[in-house]
């Protein structure tokens, strides 16, 4: 029998929670459905053993071993091998729930979609709010003007809301996010996959919306994502440091701006948001609780913003921004550059 997907499970923010990834995946998926690949970025050798043992009377499994590398070149080195129609990209610190692949197959197969994603909710962690809440629906970007000079803003609609308030019908959506997606197998194989820590789902929307293609969220199909809230390992800011440092995620934004011409109004806050991360992740170390957590990192950054201003020269640049697409021609973005690093 020839299965319609590949689940491919990488790290991104930390390296714990593997374990749990794996256990939520089976017990909410039919094995008939999925071939499932842990691509190892350099995890220690207690999560990888704890791993194999779950996996110990499971068949449809390999772990492929690539070190300690970004997720977008591990993404670009196993997306040769994939056979199946479909493949899924999922976090390791995200959480299948009831039922959420076959409507990702379903949209896909009637749609034509080249990406489905499922609505990505997150659990209480960094940031307050209710306990789950809606992290993504659907992605909207949007240009507003600096002086003349146009930055980008990334808009996802329904943000923070909680999971009944979120829309039950398929919607277009311009972008998505590597919690987890499905892609259309053939058509990942074709994308240009930049070397990058930010902005790469981004690019990857503008390159299927460029070349026509559909990208649309399935509402019935859900996963969770931890968002931080678990106690954190010293081996999980290890990788938080590879994807979030500092030259990284700069070459990101660098490269980012010459292939399609835009930079991002909330770049700095973006640079600031992965140091409070760093904050949090050490704090949540120390057993501190998310609460206490939560009060510190905003109390430091209060004093931070303070002594170091943001570069947020609007009041309110949601509501002197448009739509981009709205003000292309055809509505189509141009890549001008096809440089990967």
């Amino acid at each position: 029998m020839v299965k319609p997907v590949t689940v491919i499970i990488t790290p991104r923010d930390r390296y714990s929670k593997l374990s749990q990834c794996i256990h939520d995946l089976y017990e909410h998926t039919h094995e008939e459905l999925f071939d499932l690949v842990i691509l190892d970025l350099g995890y220690p050798s207690n999560d990888l053993e704890e791993a194999k043992l779950y996996l110990q009377d499971k068949t449809n499994y390999r772990i492929v071993e690539y070190g300690r590398i970004i997720p977008m070149e591990a993404m670009s080195r196993i997306r040769g091998e994939i056979t199946t129609k479909y493949c899924v990209f999922m976090d390791n610190d995200s959480r299948a729930l009831e039922g959420w692949l076959p409507p990702l197959i379903e949209a896909g197969e009637n749609t034509g979609a080249a990406v489905v994603n499922p609505v990505t909710l997150e659990r209480s962690g960094v940031d307050e709010g209710a306990e789950v809440r809606n992290h993504l629906y659907t992605n909207e970007l949007r240009v507003v003007s600096v002086d003349g000079t146009p930055y980008l803003i990334e808009h996802k609609t329904f943000r923070r809301s909680t999971p009944d308030e979120i829309p039950r019908e398929i919607s277009e959506t311009q972008s998505f996010e590597l919690h987890c997606v499905m892609f259309n197998t053939e058509v990942l194989k074709s994308l240009e996959l930049p070397r990058m820590t930010i902005r790469e789902h981004l690019d990857i929307g503008m390159q299927l919306r460029a070349s026509g293609k559909k990208l649309i969220v399935e509402p019935r199909s859900r996963i969770v994502f931890d968002n931080l809230g678990t106690r954190a390992r010293l081996s999980d800011l290890k990788y938080f440091n590879l994807r979030w440092n500092g030259r990284i995620t700069e070459d990101s934004s660098r490269l980012f701006e010459k292939r399609w011409g835009y930079k991002f109004y909330s770049e700095q806050a973006i640079y600031n948001w992965a140091i409070r991360r760093r904050i949090f992740l050490v704090l949540r170390w120390l057993y501190i609780p998310i609460p206490l957590a939560n009060k510190i990192d905003r109390l430091f950054f209060a004093i931070r913003r303070k002594l170091l201003p943001i570069w947020d020269p609007l009041k309110d640049p949601f509501a002197e921004s448009f739509s981009l697409y709205d003000q292309l021609p055809d509505g189509v973005p141009k890549q001008l550059d096809h440089a990967l690093s």
